[in-house]
């Protein structure tokens, strides 16, 4: 008896759908009109997953065990970076299966394990969304790196929850004690070693925050059952979210999202030398720069400009050996053995380009920083769902993305070193406009 009223409720909703989209197609729909068709289409998909269960029942004489949700409290998912949930041609066939999903084409089998609820409070099927596949994500974040720098240097973090504290150990002053604010001293035998000494100790709070997007493609594109074009789309989504992250971990105020690299602590500038023109860099700012770098961290030390610094990077030089042989400071990297490295370095590590740092002239138009010190929590969690409404008069699905993450540095505050001027993760040289 369940099982026909389901039918027959399902049926209902659908005439109910249909003489919504009629009333769109005749350019009569209004905004609440909109909402309602995405409420029912919520129902319809609660109502056929019901259905699907009742028939499953039926066909196996047994119940089916509970779905296990993407990073549920209980039989969350522990697939590695390789889990695609089915979908072989990536992005792209995900968002077709959401398309066809809109279309009241029926559930792929392969989302209906996907499905999350967004929020305790949001209790309407269309107000949930499908967690796009791990793999996918890890991809986003991982690979074709090379339109971004933090993103792929950085220490990074998995996070299990929506908060995660690190633990820190603040290590800011080397004038008095050795690292970490651990006082070393010479004992006479039998003498004491003195009071037991406390770690300074810090807690970074990493809070798993909502980024989203609300983005239209072509249903001629999604319907189009071409690999090449469902890779055209995979790649399309990749790149805007890699470039969004990246614009944060450099750019974040850390209100409401990550703290960027440019933004946070720990950093030092390196003041312009005198009589210095405007909009300039000159060979004794990367030196100074280098000078003022946190101990320990030339070693993994990466550069970092803006495209608009490389025509003067490339005229840098400086003199070497008692007869000032002039040599470039600008190297090529063939060879170095650093790997992905690009094309060019200076004084020996590798410079990248980024369109995220400010124009030459400005502070922060030129860095150089050590990436592992600054911290990435990835919730590892993407959600997608689609509508068929918004765009409905061009033809066009509409899809709703969001991401969850966190950024910011691990160093809070610049080193004082047993000897010299402070020290920093990141240096950069003060505005010269």
């Amino acid at each position: 008896m369940k099982y026909k009223k389901l039918l027959q409720q399902r049926a209902d909703l659908r005439d109910q759908l249909a003489a919504l989209h009629a009333k769109v197609a005749s350019g009569k729909a209004t905004k609440e009109d909109d909402a309602a068709a995405n409420t029912i289409q919520g129902k319809i998909e609660t109502c056929s997953a019901q259905i699907d269960r009742e028939e499953s029942q039926f066909n196996n004489g047994r119940p089916l065990p509970p779905a296990r949700l993407p990073g549920g409290p209980s039989g969350s998912r522990s697939a590695g970076s390789d889990d695609d949930g089915g979908f072989k041609g990536g992005v792209g066939e995900f968002m077709a299966a959401l398309f066809r999903k809109s279309r009241g084409e029926g559930l792929d089998p392969r989302l209906g394990a996907l499905r999350v609820q967004m929020a305790i409070n949001e209790g309407v099927g269309s107000e949930g969304a499908f967690a796009v596949p791990e793999a996918f994500t890890y991809k986003a974040f991982t690979e074709d790196l090379m339109d971004t720098v933090l993103l792929q240097s950085c220490d990074r973090v998995e996070m299990k929850s929506n908060q995660l504290n690190v633990p820190c150990y603040q290590d800011d002053s080397h004038s008095a004690s050795a690292p970490f604010g651990i006082d070393w001293s010479m004992i006479p035998e039998s003498g004491s070693f003195g009071n037991a000494q406390t770690l300074p100790f810090r807690k970074m709070n990493l809070t798993a925050r909502k980024a989203g997007a609300l983005f239209s493609a072509s249903n001629e594109w999604l319907g189009d059952a071409d690999p090449a074009m469902r890779d055209r789309l995979d790649a399309i989504f990749r790149a805007s979210l890699r470039w969004y992250v990246e614009s944060l971990m450099w750019n974040g105020s850390g209100a409401g999202q990550p703290l960027g690299a440019l933004v946070g602590g720990g950093f030092v500038s390196v003041p312009k030398e005198t009589g210095q023109l405007a909009n300039t860099i000159q060979t004794e700012n990367v030196l100074a720069m280098w000078a003022r770098l946190r101990p320990g961290s030339h070693a993994r030390a990466i550069w970092c400009a803006n495209q608009t610094a490389f025509p003067q990077l490339g005229t840098l030089s400086v003199g070497v050996g008692t007869a000032g042989i002039v040599t470039s400071l600008l190297q090529t990297n063939a060879g170095s053995g650093i790997a992905g490295a690009p094309a060019t370095a200076m004084l020996g590590r590798p410079l990248y380009l980024s369109e995220h740092l400010p124009i030459v002239g400005d502070a922060g138009d030129l860095v150089l920083l050590d990436p592992l010190l600054y911290l990435l929590g990835d919730r590892k969690q993407i959600t997608m769902d689609a509508s068929p409404h918004v765009r409905f008069q061009y033809d066009e699905t509409t899809f709703r993305v969001s991401a969850r993450f966190d950024a910011q540095p691990a160093v809070a505050t610049p080193l004082n070193p047993a000897h010299g001027d402070t020290c920093g993760w990141l240096c950069k040289i003060a505005d010269r406009a």
